[in-house]
């Protein structure tokens, strides 16, 4: 039914911190079970540990991938940027930037080089993005019709690219929502931007709000209504949209 990350089906270890039992990985594409709701930020402190096994599968930090979800003290946290240190006389370490997938805040870890680190399955779930409640996104899961909420602070700039009825990928862990992944590049619609015109290389751009409310840098020849692909991880301008033609 759903793909597993690694040969084995494996559950995720219970919560130990990463001087015990090393920092735990997990796929950020693949998945275990599912309840129907999850928890808000506001509540997220009083979320259970993650249950687990001690004898999951390894790899190392060489393997690691943007989008992998590191567990650090039993906490899940997915890998937003990563890069590696070191000389042909020292060890090579990896340095990483983590997002804690119940809170939103933002970590670095670094990662030695022949640091063994456990990995477990993820779910996916089809969602649609239904509506905002105060300060919280609200989505429904296609097949069973529940509803969840993730927290505008949980998902940071991400917000800037939901739109309303629209189909995303959801993450579950242990039977929890964690996260909202978005595709490589969304199309938006500019709602406000000055009139089209020529320039030069030193103005060839202008600020455009798109209808999620983002701001963002487009080329002085887009209009008003013309809908365009925007880059979802680093916010930027990628072309018209000629899916429609």
């Amino acid at each position: 039914m759903f793909t597993m990350a690694m040969s084995a089906c494996l559950r995720e270890p219970a919560a130990a911190s990463a001087r015990e039992r090393g920092s735990e990985v997990i796929d950020a594409t693949y998945g275990s079970r599912y309840k129907p709701r999850f928890s808000s930020l506001r509540r997220s402190q009083n979320i259970r540990a993650f249950a687990g096994d001690d004898n999951m599968q390894t790899i190392l930090p060489s393997e690691f991938k943007r989008q992998m979800v590191v567990m650090l003290e039993g906490s899940p946290h997915v890998i937003e940027d990563m890069h590696t240190s070191g000389t042909a006389q020292t060890r090579h370490r990896l340095h990483t930037r983590l997002r804690h997938l119940t809170t939103g805040r933002l970590i670095d870890r670094v990662f030695a080089e022949n640091e063994r680190v456990p990995v477990a399955p993820l779910e996916t779930r089809r969602v649609t993005y239904s509506y905002a409640r105060a300060d919280t996104q609200v989505f429904i899961d296609i097949e069973t019709f529940d509803e969840f909420e993730f927290s505008n602070e949980q998902l940071g700039e991400r917000r800037w690219f939901l739109k309303e009825n629209e189909e995303y990928k959801a993450l579950r862990l242990d039977g929890r929502l964690l996260d909202i992944v978005l595709p490589p590049q969304i199309p938006l619609k500019v709602v406000d931007t000055p009139p089209p015109s020529r320039g030069g290389l030193n103005s060839s751009w202008k600020e455009a709000k798109l209808e999620t409310g983002l701001q963002i840098m487009v080329p002085l020849f887009i209009a008003n209504g013309e809908i365009i692909r925007v880059d979802t991880a680093g916010k930027k301008y990628l072309g018209k949209d000629t899916s429609g033609e």
